[in-house]
């Protein structure tokens, strides 16, 4: 696939967050209980916030992110406030199996520009499965942020 490569200013977020830690691929099965926790009243595309992922194992931390003005009603679910990034973007059209290939144009972008990643890393979930339906994974739609280090 040929990604598009961009740099772009995230605005400041708030969000409903839940901390997670474990395999990244069963953190889907915990999600909801952020949609529960806010009776399901969000207010953009939600994302995941990696903090760390062992490439072998794939156990992470992370934080599972709805944008809401709502307050939970806890849970474990709590309100965060993200501040604006500047950030290395890609969108990735198809199913998550074959996201490396996005993260691996976003690594390319930034070896070839001289550009210093960092965590979180945001994959944002504009068009995925549903919570009932699960539609076509090749039209899944996730855009991929790495937020750049700034300059001393």
């Amino acid at each position: 696939m040929n990604y598009k490569v961009e740099i772009k200013y995230i605005e400041p977020i708030r969000v409903a967050v839940m901390r997670y830690k474990g395999h990244v691929m069963e953190a889907s099965k915990v999600f909801p209980n952020v949609f529960k926790a806010i009776r399901g009243k969000a207010n953009g595309a939600p994302f995941f916030s990696y903090y760390k992922v062992d490439q072998e194992t794939k156990i992470g931390e992370m934080e599972l992110c709805v944008p809401t003005a709502e307050t939970p009603n806890g849970n474990g679910v709590t309100i965060k406030e993200i501040p604006r990034i500047k950030a290395v973007c890609v969108t990735h059209v198809g199913p998550y199996e074959t996201m490396q290939q996005a993260y691996e144009a976003i690594q390319g972008y930034a070896q070839e520009n001289n550009l210093a990643l960092q965590f979180p890393i945001r994959e944002v979930f504009i068009k995925g499965p549903g919570m009932i339906i699960k539609g076509n994974p090749n039209k899944y739609i996730t855009e991929i942020l790495f937020p750049l280090k700034e300059e001393e």
